[in-house]
Order: C-alpha cells, then structure tokens, then sequence
C-alpha cells in the first residue's frame, strides 16, 4: 500500500478508535461489517472504483457512502467507511486491503475490551504452528483444497472449536476464507504479529529441545528485550530433534544455536 492509501487508512483507523470509546459500541458487528464489505468492494468493481474515484470530491463520496449504507450497518461503521471513501487511494484495491485491515483491528478491539488480547495472539500462534507441522490439513484448509471457502472457513471453526475464544475464530475462519495460493500460514503469521504489535510487542519465537524454566524464560526475554530495545513477547516450541541448544527467530533474524545445528556444521566441515 502506497502513502496516499496509507495515509487514509491511518484516518480511518484514527475514527475506528475513536468509535471504540462508546460503551454502546459492539466491536464484533463493527468487524463483520467491514470484512462484508472488503469482500463487497473486492467482488464489484462499481462499488470500489465508485468510492475510490479521484475525480468525485470527498463530499460526494461520503454522501455516496451514506446512501449505500445508511441502515445497513452498525452506526458506528459509518463514520470509518466515510473517511475511507473521503480519502485519496494509490489504487482502488487498496480499499479492499485497507477494509480488511480495519475488520481485524475491530476484532483485536473487542478482545482488547475483554482482555483477551494476550490470549488472541497466542491462539492464533499455536494454530499456525499447529499447521506448519499438519501438511495435509493445511492444505485442506487453503484454496488448495476442496470446496468453496465458506465451507472450508467453517470446517476450520469447527476443528478449532475447543481450543480458541470467538476472537481467535473469527480471525482463523476469515483468514481460511482468504488464503490464497495457498499462503494460509503467512496470514496467521501477519495476524500474530499484527496483535503483538497493538500490545507494543515483538514476537520471539525460541526453539528448545525441552521446556524452559521460568528462571530462564525471563534471563531469556531481558537479554532479547536489551538486545531488539523493545519488549518482547515469548513464544515457546518444543522439538527433541534438536538434541539440546536453542533456536530463536525474531521476524527476519534467527539465531541457532542448537546440537543438530552444529552436528551439520561439523559434518560439513568433515566433508
């Protein structure tokens, strides 16, 4: 997304915070809202290049926006589709991205409002590496699989029923809905680490043969949160494959530091 896209979404998402000081206000039909109309603005072109049209003034667009939805949708989704409409777009499918965008941070909202925002993006993390190691079903899960993604989405609330709150599911389903090219994980992945940024948090995930204890848990997280200048959020893997050591990877960096790595390492150096 370029910067004028960029620009109106940050606007946009300024009024979404600012509707979530009513305590009328339900985060969850405001979230459903705008993921129905990502996917509206996604499927017709009338609509999105109709709202996104440099050549209409701010004032026509948000009175366009009010005709299409005025009793259509929650009241306090709106006012954040009429400042998206007012804005200026790099290019119309940035609103179907920026929709999306503003869906999800709905959902956090809600959780955010029951304090289970920790406990979203740690869900939304064990689902991802659950499917990293669950080849076929995630496959099945992707727009690889069978059926329409409705079907699939459900099946995925379904399987996951037991061990995510309705903030994690309704994120999983919607991100099932809209895996494509089957890059199912990337999305979870985004979700995960978008939540961990609305907490001022940075994902780390540690690799270790067997559980750590907590005394280590926290020289851990004091070393990486010194080391990265921002707190730390730290998720734990358990693989005896790796014989004993560790393995930590903070976005883009890794650090190995595990038996199996340098096992290979000195195999290597022997060949």
């Amino acid at each position: 997304m370029r910067a004028a896209s960029e620009k109106t979404l940050k606007a946009a998402t300024a009024v979404l915070n600012q509707q979530m000081l009513g305590t009328d206000a339900d985060m969850m039909t405001v979230a459903e809202n705008l993921f129905g109309l990502s996917d509206l603005t996604r499927d017709t072109a009338a609509v999105r290049n109709a709202l996104t049209d440099p050549g209409r003034s701010s004032a026509d667009k948000r009175n366009l926006t009010r005709s299409l939805l005025d009793s259509k949708v929650a009241a306090q989704t709106l006012p954040i589709v009429e400042e998206l409409a007012s804005g200026t777009w790099s290019h119309p499918m940035d609103l179907v991205e920026a929709l999306e965008t503003l869906g999800t941070e709905a959902v956090f909202t809600a959780a955010e409002k029951e304090a289970k925002l920790a406990e979203v993006e740690e869900q939304l993390f064990r689902v991802n590496t659950f499917l990293a190691e669950q080849r076929d079903l995630r496959i099945g899960l992707s727009d690889l699989g069978v059926g329409g993604p409705h079907e699939r989405a459900h099946f995925a609330a379904r399987f996951f029923a037991d061990h995510l709150n309705q903030y994690s599911s309704r994120l999983v389903r919607r991100a099932v809905r809209l895996s494509i090219h089957g890059r199912l994980l990337s999305r979870l992945r985004h979700l995960s680490e978008m939540a961990s940024q609305r907490r001022n948090q940075v994902p780390a995930v540690v690799t270790v043969a067997q559980p750590l204890q907590e005394q280590q848990r926290q020289r851990l997280v004091a070393n990486l949160e010194k080391r990265l200048n921002q707190k730390v959020l730290l998720h734990e893997v358990i693989d005896p494959e790796i014989l004993g050591g560790i393995h930590i990877l903070v976005g883009n960096q890794a650090i190995n530091a595990t038996v199996s790595s340098n096992l290979e390492q000195a195999k290597r150096a022997l060949a």
